[in-house]
């Protein structure tokens, strides 16, 4: 009897022995199972660690694209304005050259239609001259000038208008014209 109190205790502590191994183990997989269960909740919030981290730099790369494509902008548009800038001024400056160029061609010309006037008046005075000389010799007269009296020779002299500097006067008589 002893051996089967020995059995039945043995069989007892064994039981209660398994029993603990099986408690243990069950409180071995509970917290493997809470512990996965932290790790999962941690990977989940490391991910969303992670999705908030890859939203946010997602965000600054479109406020960065944002911020550059408006400083392109309001670099060409201040490039537009000088390069209109640049064209009035051109366009002001081409007007002024072409007034210039106007005014000196007025001028040539003037300087031209003087020039020739200049030279009639001094064709018609030698005419006057050699008319008045080869009239006077053929008087009979003799004298090449002589036949000028001196208020001609002088109005010969003062009326084609050229003065100390060699430009006609203004207010020249029609008659040398």
């Amino acid at each position: 009897m002893v051996k089967k109190e020995e059995r039945k205790r043995e069989r007892e502590f064994q039981g209660e022995k398994e029993e603990a191994v099986r408690e243990e183990n069950r409180r071995e997989a509970h917290w493997r199972a809470v512990k996965r269960r932290y790790d999962r909740e941690g990977l989940e919030n490391r991910e969303l660690e992670l999705e908030e981290s890859e939203l946010m730099w997602a965000k600054r790369e479109v406020e960065r694209r944002l911020r550059l494509e408006k400083e392109f902008n309001e670099e060409r548009r201040e490039r537009m304005r000088m390069e209109e800038e640049r064209e009035e001024k051109e366009m002001e400056w081409k007007e002024r050259m072409l007034g210039l160029q106007i005014e000196h061609e007025k001028q040539m010309m003037q300087m031209q239609t003087e020039a020739c006037q200049n030279q009639m008046q001094v064709l018609g005075v030698m005419a006057r001259l050699v008319c008045q000389f080869f009239r006077s010799a053929s008087d009979g007269l003799g004298g090449a000038l002589g036949g000028l009296p001196p208020h001609v020779l002088h109005n010969l002299q003062h009326l084609g208008g050229l003065g100390d500097n060699g430009k006609p006067d203004a207010n020249s008589p029609p008659e040398f014209m």
